[in-house]
C-alpha cells in the first residue's frame, strides 16, 4: 500500500510531533496531501528543549494546528528509578497523553520500517496503544524518508533521544542531572558542533561523546564544561547504536 493511500484512509490525524525529521516528515507528508492533520509534541523533563521549539516552529510553518502536552515523567517513581524497561513506561504514559489529546482522531508517529530490525522497548507500548505508524506499514526505512525530506523541504538534522538515556539503567533520574545534560549539549551545539552529540552522566562524571571529526573541537571546551557541575570529563567517540558503557539502547 501506498503512503499516500495510508495517510488518506487514517485521517484526521494528530501527528506525534517529537523535532525530529522522521516526525516532521509524515507532518509534511500529510500536508502535502491536503489531509486534515494536527500536530502536538510532548515537553516532559526528558525532552531536549530544543524539540520543543523546532516542533513548533515547523508545525506553524507548515500552517498546521500544534499544541504542546506537558507531561512530568519524574513524577512516576519507576522512571526516576530507571529500570531496563524504562522507555517502555516512558512511552506508555506520554502516548496515553497523546490519545487523550487526539479527541478521537488517529495518532500517528515516526516510527519507520528500519526500526523493526533494533531493540526498542518502546515500540511495545505503541502496539498496545494501537498507535500508528505509516511510514512502518507503507515499509518505508531512513533512507526513503531522508530522500522524502528533501522532496518537502524538511530539515534533515542528527537523530536524538530522550535525555534519560545519557543515564545508566539503575542509577536514579533527577531534574538537576537532566538540566546538566541538556545545557551542556546546547552549549556545545552553539559552539559549532554539528553532528551527533551526546552527554553521558554517571555518579557526577560526564562523558562527552561526538563525531570523530569534532572531538577535537568539543575537547577546546572541557574547562566551560565543567562549570555545568560535573565532577570530571572525558570524551570519546560517537558510535552508532549508543554508547558501550552506558545504555545499551539508543531510544
Amino acid at each position: 500500500m501506498t503512503l499516500s493511500k495510508i495517510l488518506r484512509e487514517n485521517s484526521p490525524a494528530l501527528v506525534a510531533l517529537s523535532g525530529g525529521t522522521d516526525s516532521m516528515t509524515l507532518l509534511a507528508a500529510f500536508a502535502k496531501e491536503g489531509l486534515p492533520v494536527f500536530a502536538a509534541t510532548i515537553k516532559s523533563e526528558f525532552t531536549p528543549p530544543e524539540e520543543v521549539t523546532r516542533a513548533e516552529h515547523f508545525a506553524r510553518h507548515l500552517g498546521v494546528n500544534w499544541t504542546v502536552i506537558d507531561v512530568s515523567v519524574l513524577t512516576e517513581e519507576k522512571l526516576r528509578l530507571n529500570p531496563q524497561d524504562r522507555c517502555y513506561i516512558c512511552k506508555k504514559l506520554i502516548m496515553k497523553k497523546m490519545l487523550e489529546t487526539a479527541d478521537g482522531k488517529t495518532v500517528c508517529d515516526g516510527t519507520h520500517a528500519d526500526d523493526s530490525n533494533e531493540d526498542r522497548p518502546g515500540r511495545k507500548a505503541l502496539t498496545e496503544l494501537g498507535i500508528f505508524s505509516p511510514f512502518a506499514l507503507a515499509g518505508i526505512g531512513k533512507k526513503e524518508i531522508y530522500a522524502l525530506a528533501k522532496e518537502l523541504g524538511v530539515p534533515v538534522i542528527p537523530s536524538s533521544s530522550c535525555l534519560a538515556t545519557r543515564i545508566p539503567f539503575g542509577e536514579k533520574i533527577t531534574e538537576g542531572d537532566l538540566k546538566k545534560i541538556a545545557d551542556s549539549e546546547s552549549f556545545l551545539r552553539k559552539k559549532g558542533i554539528t553532528g551527533m552529540i551526546r552527554v553521558r552522566l554517571s555518579s557526577g562524571h560526564a562523558v562527552i561523546e561526538t563525531e570523530k571529526n569534532e572531538m577535537a573541537n568539543a575537547e577546546l571546551y572541557a574547562d566551560d564544561l565543567k562549570a555545568f557541575g560535573f565532577s570530571t570529563i572525558s570524551f570519546s567517540e560517537y558510535k552508532t547504536g549508543g554508547s558501550q558503557t552506558w545504555n545499551k539502547i539508543e531510544q
